[in-house]
Parts: C-alpha cells; structure tokens; sequence
C-alpha cells in the first residue's frame, strides 16, 4: 500500500531531524540499496522536492550527472565534513543520476532518428530496405525496385519510402532489427499477416515503433532503460518483443476480418500502458 504524501513528508521531517541527513544524502548512503533502486528513489525525492524544482527542469533535458550531482549537494546542504562523503555519499549519488541523464540523451538520438527521412538517394537507407525484404522473403526475387510486390510485406504502394514518412528512418531499422535477429518469428508474423486473421505487417511494424517511443514517457518503462541501459540496441529489442507479442495477442482476438486492426491494436496499446508487466515480454 502507498504511503500518503503528507504523511511521507512528516517521516521524513522527523528522520531528518534526528540523522541530520537529507532524504537523498541518506540514499546515496546506504550501499544496500540496488542501483537502480537508488536512481528511481533519488528521482522521486528530487521530484518531490521544493528546493529542487530548477533541478528537476534542468534534469528534462540532457545533463551532466557530475555538474547536477553539485548542484543537489550545495542546495541540500550535504554535509561534505564527513570522510562518507567522497568515498561513498558524491559517487554514489552521481552514479544514480546517470542512468537519468543517458536516458535523456537517448531521447534525443530516438527523436533525430524519427525526424530522418527516409531518402532514395541514400544507399544505406537502400540496403537497409533491400535487407529487409531478403530476411522476410530470402526466396523470392522481387521484379524492381518500385513495385506492388513490397505489399507483400505489408506496405502500401510502390515505394515503401512513403510509409515511412511519420516516424522516419526509426521505423526502418526496428523492422530490419526484427526481422534479422528475430528472423524465424519475424516471418512467423508475417505469414500470420497473411491468414484468415490479416493485418498489414509493415505499417504495423511503423505503429509499433511509434507506440514504443510513445511508452518511453511511461514511468515503468523509463525504469526499464534504466536497467538495461538506454541505447538503440534495447529500444530494437522491446520493439520486437510488443511487436512479437501483438503478433500473438491479434491471433487470440480471431479478428474476422482486416477492419478489426484498429480497435485491436487500441486495445493492444492500452493494455501495454496500465500496469503492464514488462518482463512477460522477455520470458
């Protein structure tokens, strides 16, 4: 059960007062406390906290877990005396911070690459594109470039470039990462798209990378990133995961036809959104 606020505010009055540490000093004290755990109770404390609501604006954008951690300790007023306080209390409190402070940065390199376009002219969006098409179908020969034959996978016109337009070179590469790494239930997915219970396998795939972004809003799953790091290969790898698990949830719902994809995958979101349990995703 959740403590009430006001009543978190008196416990914490009353243990400042007799250990002469702040809530965040005596976090970054005790070496029991998991990492993570600690990054997640310093956040809350600093999210909380009156005095540190100019930390907390600089903290929503990239920062310096050195220069911010300094800043904590002068408004705080640490107790920089005592020999724990550059053996264990500063370490460890700049070390919590910085699965904070990369998460933000990573923010910034998913936002540049959803506002990468994707480009014809460019070769490696090419082959990333032609990558794609050889690990979903390694034995059919497409007649060129332009061509129906890319509805096959699930695109809507000629030239799949076009699909890719809302969330740019991102959507992309997480359905290379799919269908490379996760080649076997990649095309089972595709082949599911295919049946009775059909839905567009690609545009999905573009949706679900614009879910995924929009998840990272979510505290549950910035807490993920913290402890698995925040960098594209794990964003790539829970993107296959949702998408793997879609696949599995829209074939439960034995959808009667293609028209059903819209509210399923509403449904899909919203349940991915409320207490979902991230880790089911990875059994």
């Amino acid at each position: 059960m959740q403590i009430p606020l006001f009543l978190w505010k008196i416990y914490k009055y009353i243990v400042h007062f007799f250990s002469k540490k702040s809530e965040i000093e005596r976090i970054c004290y005790d070496n029991q406390i998991k990492s993570f755990e600690k990054t997640k109770l310093i956040e809350d404390s600093i999210e909380n906290s009156k005095q540190l609501i100019k930390i907390k604006t600089e903290m929503e954008n990239e920062f310096d877990s050195g220069d911010i951690a300094i800043k904590i300790v002068e408004i705080k007023n640490f107790n920089q005396e005592v020999l724990t306080f550059d053996a264990t209390i500063l370490p460890n409190l700049i070390s919590a911070l910085e699965p904070i402070s990369s998460y933000q940065t990573f923010k910034k390199v998913i936002k540049n690459k959803q506002n990468e376009l994707y480009d014809n002219k460019n070769q490696e969006h090419e082959d990333m594109l032609e990558l794609l098409w050889q690990s979903l179908s390694p034995n059919v020969r497409r007649s060129a470039r332009f061509s129906s034959e890319w509805g096959e996978l699930g695109f809507q016109g000629k030239d799949p470039a076009t699909d890719f337009r809302g969330m740019g070179i991102l959507g992309l590469e997480n359905l290379v990462y799919l269908s490379t790494i996760h080649s076997d239930k990649a095309r089972d997915a595709l082949n599911n798209s295919r049946s009775k219970c059909q839905y567009p396998f690609a545009i999905t795939g573009i949706n679900i990378t614009a879910l995924v972004s929009k998840l990272m809003k979510i505290s549950s799953y910035k807490i993920h990133f913290y402890k698995v790091g925040s960098n594209i290969e794990q964003f790539n790898e829970l993107y296959a995961r949702i998408f793997i698990s879609f696949d599995r949830y829209y074939q439960n719902k034995n959808p009667v036809n293609v028209m059903s994809f819209g509210p399923i995958m509403k449904d899909f979101e919203t349940l991915l959104m409320k207490d979902f349990e991230i880790s089911s995703l990875y059994d």
